[in-house]
């Protein structure tokens, strides 16, 4: 649709799809930075990226590191036991886990350049946060004389913890902006793809009200973004239509595709395809929309078309062809009672009229909207070629004709109005040049999936840029004022039976005309497959 019908008007209604249609994409994450991993990528951003993989991977081996120190100088000071070596190894166990995970952040992991910065943080927030308060109540117990054995040795068990406990959170936070990362892409695609398709998409609540709408939804519906959003799509339908109904069963429903009538504010009807699904999102439903108004009309117009042609053959069958016959019938009555003398008269009369009725067969066939596709029925092609042999002597009985076709039936996939093929290409050979001393041959090629039949002459030929335009027209677009009016009969049928007619120059002189036809299986199944 054109501008005319309405714009896009992406002033008017803010963000593109930010809003509604934003939290109908992504359930409501929105666009912006999630959890401390989206704190520390804005903190973080302007430093480069190798050095925050070493930072966050040497803060975490500097807890792991810490925590296996302790330990470590306690036993060379007071020596090994199996108490202190059983008190210290899960300290000792989270130490060297730490340890391993730094040094994972810094040279093995996979994971975004803020990954490590988010782990080395929340790492060293448990350690000294779950210090801190195990330092504040050792105090209040001391404040009431309670005695503690080894208060720092308690500390640093309870950091150690807390250290690991910092750990898990990191990967919980990394995981939630993958996450979300993962929903914004997905955001930015459906966004993409509802702002840019040719097709009008709206979303659309429970009570049948416009909540979203694409530029194209704008043009087809003829009313700006702002002004379409809000209103109900009774606004738009015709004032018979029973659309509360229908949008009732449609909602409580699995979707619904069809055809229906448009009214825009101007007044204009348009016929609109709708393909809508209920429910995408609880309580919204998306349709996509497109405007086939020109395909309906196209189509009543090949209605009309048809019927005129119908009208046409009936006229054809029905006082042209029946008024051929009955002259015919006369002219066979009249034969008898004619003098010898005069016999030809009556043989010239006969022979026109029965090239007029031809003809109107010929006319019938092409205008036709027959409902069995001619491509797929099958002929024997000898039996229309030698036909029209047999026919072309009876007409000229001076012209020689050398026929070459197999003895066995080959068959092809055409009809009965092969044989009108044959006819014109031998009639056009002939009357195209003496018929006294020109030669024609006709003669049939088998191939494994195809079968060739060449019509050829030796008289004076045509020009090479002529054949080249002979059969490069529309089968129905005869404009020439060369090259016969049969021609574009015999490459109107052989199109229609998927086959293809060409013509070139035959040595030494003369015309020769190909045509094409797929093989098909006779009526036993089989079908010859010897060359000839």
């Amino acid at each position: 649709m054109s501008g005319e019908h309405g714009g896009s008007d992406e002033a008017s209604v803010g963000p593109t799809v930010d809003g509604e249609f934003a939290g109908f994409v992504d359930g409501g994450y929105g666009s912006g930075r999630v959890g401390l991993a989206g704190w520390v990528e804005s903190v973080g951003g302007d430093f480069p990226t190798v050095w925050r993989r070493r930072l966050g991977a040497g803060v975490v081996g500097a807890v792991g590191a810490l925590l296996i120190g302790v330990p470590l100088y306690h036993l060379s000071r007071h020596g090994v036991s199996v108490d202190s070596l059983a008190g210290d190894a899960l300290p000792v166990v989270f130490g060297v886990v730490l340890l391993g995970v730094g040094a994972w952040l810094g040279w093995l992991s996979d994971d975004d350049d803020v990954a490590p910065l988010v782990t080395a943080f929340w790492v060293a927030v448990g350690l000294f946060v779950t210090s801190l308060v195990t330092l504040y109540f050792l105090s209040l117990h001391d404040a009431h004389g309670h005695v503690v054995e080894s208060p720092w040795f308690l500390v640093y068990d309870v950091g150690a913890t807390g250290a690991i406990a910092g750990l898990l959170i990191s990967r919980y936070d990394v995981r939630s902006r993958r996450r979300h990362r993962r929903l914004s892409q997905q955001e930015r695609r459906f966004r993409a793809v509802f702002e840019g398709t040719l097709d009008a998409l709206v979303v659309i609540d429970d009570e049948g009200r416009y909540l979203e709408a694409n530029p194209a939804a704008a043009d087809l519906f003829g009313l700006s973004r702002a002004d379409l959003v809000g209103r109900h799509v009774t606004d738009f339908t015709a004032d018979d239509a029973e659309v509360e109904d229908d949008w009732a069963q449609f909602v409580e429903g699995h979707g619904r595709r069809g055809e229906y009538e448009l009214v825009r504010p101007d007044d204009e009807t348009r016929t609109i395809a709708v393909a809508a699904t209920p429910n995408v999102r609880p309580g919204r439903h998306l349709a996509a929309l497109r405007d086939v108004t020109d395909r309906v009309e196209r189509e009543a117009e090949l209605d009309q078309e048809r019927a005129r042609v119908e009208f046409l053959n009936r006229l054809l069958r029905h006082h042209v062809l029946n008024g051929m016959n009955l002259v015919l019938a006369k002219l066979d009555a009249l034969e008898p009672s004619v003098p010898s003398d005069r016999r030809t008269d009556i043989d010239t009369a006969r022979s026109r009229s029965e090239e007029i009725v031809d003809l109107v067969q010929t006319a019938r066939r092409l205008a036709t909207d027959v409902s069995t596709d001619a491509g797929e029925l099958s002929v024997d092609v000898c039996e229309p070629l030698t036909e029209s042999i047999a026919e072309l002597h009876t007409v000229y009985p001076e012209a020689t004709v050398d026929c070459d076709v197999p003895d066995d039936p080959v068959w092809v996939h055409a009809d009965g109005m092969l044989e009108t093929v044959f006819d014109h290409l031998l009639t056009n050979a002939v009357q195209h040049n003496d018929a006294s001393s020109v030669r024609v041959s006709a003669s049939a090629t088998v191939d494994p999936e195809t079968v060739t039949v060449t019509v050829a002459d030796d008289g004076e030929g045509m020009p090479p840029e002529r054949l080249a335009q002979l059969f490069d027209d529309e089968e129905f677009a005869h404009t020439r004022d060369w090259g016969g009016f049969g021609l574009s009969v015999v490459h109107a049928l052989v199109k229609e039976y998927d086959g293809r007619v060409w013509a070139e120059a035959n040595e030494p002189s003369g015309t020769a005309v190909h045509v094409e036809l797929r093989r098909a299986e006779g009526p036993d199944g089989r079908r010859r497959d010897a060359a000839t």
